[in-house]
């Protein structure tokens, strides 16, 4: 009686193995990518602004016609006292609001965090971390939704903005949250409050300047924005 054929030939067994060695590498990769060292950090805290007012560099990188991102002290903020407001407007023309930070570097490896709190809304809660901007047609978001309760990541082109990476996460309004995004040339990881929610192996608009971004008449408070890279 003759034994069974094996499953798959030798040369099959090989070609299996190198395949799953490969994904292997190319995770670590990945990984090691977006954990790399970092050697130099802007940061913007926002206390250092008189309450009331536009802080410098800010008015010329914002979309919004009138000023809608100021200087508030507030008892709540993360690093006291000030945090920057985006004060809803009444602007038909748009439905996102971004406000790029000064002096962003426009680079493909870096690690951006900052604190954020949806503090109203009435067609729309949703606040979120610009990355990669090129121009207004062209750019990443990472947008949480506090009505959807969604953290996505999405991608605007002179059509649409389309949201390709989309997960359920409890986002609730009135509270301070903390977003987070390692980037590289491999791709995005993104984190809320310290968890891992979204990674994106996206290759498109691989660098450009960060800032801020609300939707609709979101009002948000915004703190403690930080650049690594």
């Amino acid at each position: 009686m003759s034994s069974p054929k094996p499953k798959f030939s030798k040369k099959k067994r090989l070609v299996i193995f190198a395949v799953i060695t490969m994904i292997g590498i190319s995770y670590a990769y990945y990984n090691s990518q977006l954990n790399s060292g970092y050697h130099h950090t802007k940061a913007w805290d926002f206390d250092s602004y008189q309450n009331g007012t536009v802080p410098s560099g800010f008015a010329e990188l914002s979309t919004d016609s009138k000023p809608s991102w100021i200087i508030k002290s507030d008892s709540s903020a993360i690093s006291k006292p000030n945090v920057l407001e985006k004060i809803p407007t009444n602007d038909n023309t748009t439905d996102y609001h971004l406000q790029l930070i000064p002096d962003s570097p426009s680079i493909d490896t870096e690690n951006v965090t900052m604190k954020f709190k949806i503090v109203s809304g009435e067609t729309a809660k949703s606040a979120g971390m610009i990355l990669r901007f090129i121009d207004q047609k062209h750019y990443f978001v990472l947008m949480a939704d506090s009505a959807q309760n969604r953290l996505s990541l999405c991608k605007n082109t002179p059509d649409f903005l389309i949201c390709n990476y989309d997960k359920s996460v409890t986002i609730a309004p009135g509270e301070w949250h903390t977003m987070e995004a390692l980037i590289s040339s491999q791709g995005i990881a993104a984190y809320l409050d310290g968890q891992l929610i979204i990674r994106a192996n996206d290759h498109n608009y691989l660098s450009g300047a960060d800032g801020m971004w609300t939707k609709k008449d979101t009002g948000a408070y915004f703190d403690d924005f930080k650049i690594e890279y």
